[in-house]
């Protein structure tokens, strides 16, 4: 239950705040832009370009781990020692 109710104020936290991120980045987009549009396109680009962002980090965290035969993590074989010289 406590996950899920920290889940969900985190979510409301990011809404709201990006909402109010997104209301400031336009209101400072017209204030340097000549046209209204141009300002909303630009805060819609930095936007979609932040979603990009993050749904390359969404899929690193995702990424599932090597794993070697026994579904243990991967490590790298050990240094094996050199083969004993032949004999004459």
């Amino acid at each position: 239950g406590v996950r899920m109710g920290l889940w969900g104020a985190a979510q409301a936290i990011a809404f709201g705040l990006g909402g109010f991120l997104g209301a400031a980045l336009v209101d400072l987009a017209r204030r340097s832009l000549a046209a209204d549009e141009t300002a909303y396109a630009a805060a819609f680009a930095a936007e979609a370009v932040l979603f990009l962002i993050s749904a390359v980090l969404a899929l690193r965290v995702a990424a599932p781990k090597p794993t070697g035969a026994h579904g243990a993590p991967h490590e790298p074989d050990p240094p094996r020692a050199p083969a004993p010289a032949a004999a004459e």
